[in-house]
């Protein structure tokens, strides 16, 4: 998106809320709202027209929008990525949109910054999620069985470091502005210790962490 706004399409009932995330976002120049839905209706309708890089929702809205939804974006505009803003931070709903693809999710109480991170994240195609989203992830994964695979795993000083880092919810720009590294580095790093652990997401490299006693489970 170097050379291009992200388009960005609001699905939200609350007008105050499209308003306090269009003011949020106002002072983001590469950032521009193609459009706001009010219900799934409106959602449908604009998804073919507009053709968003990216659908700003909150499905927990009942009469308005729904779980449904995800399906409708996903088929009418494939290319178009999903952040999953909540006002409820439900497990079954949270654990719903993990399992239909939505690797950015946050709640509505999080922080400006936290919101604008979690854009970007979406529109890269990486993972975000706020630190009580990450509580419903470890609980979900922790009860899993851990059993499966014993064998020993090399993770170097600098990898082991980033492992710490994504499992705090960090993004790759974030970690690399922290690590004083490129983008293009640590994106490599990620992509390694991906494939040493055998893992495909940062919800999985979550788990392995607490497995392991990189980081501790809230």
């Amino acid at each position: 998106m170097e050379n291009a706004k992200i388009r960005v399409l609001i699905a939200d009932s609350h007008f105050l809320f499209r308003e306090g995330l269009k003011n949020l976002l106002a002072g983001n120049s590469d950032i521009a709202i193609a459009g706001e839905a009010q219900n799934s209706a409106e959602l449908q309708l604009l998804l073919p027209a507009l053709t968003p890089d990216l659908v700003i929702i909150d499905f927990q809205q009942p009469g308005y929008f729904s779980r449904a939804d995800l399906s409708v974006i996903h088929e009418t505009a494939p290319q178009t990525n999903i952040l999953l803003i909540s006002s409820y931070n439900k497990k079954e709903d949270t654990l719903y949109a993990l399992e239909s693809g939505i690797n950015c999710i946050v709640l509505k109480e999080c922080g400006g910054e936290e919101v604008v991170n979690a854009i970007y994240s979406a529109v890269r195609q990486e993972k975000f999620f706020c630190h009580k989203v990450l509580d419903i992830i470890l609980d979900k994964t922790l009860s899993l069985n851990d059993a499966d695979n014993c064998d020993p795993i090399f993770l170097t000083d600098r990898e082991i470091e980033i492992v710490k880092l994504i499992a705090e919810g960090l993004t790759t720009k974030d970690i690399a502005e922290k690590l004083f590294l490129s983008f293009h580095t640590v994106s490599t790093h990620r992509k390694n210790i991906f494939r040493k652990v055998g893992i495909t997401n940062s919800s999985e490299l979550v788990r392995y962490a607490v497995r392991q006693g990189l980081v501790e489970a809230n």
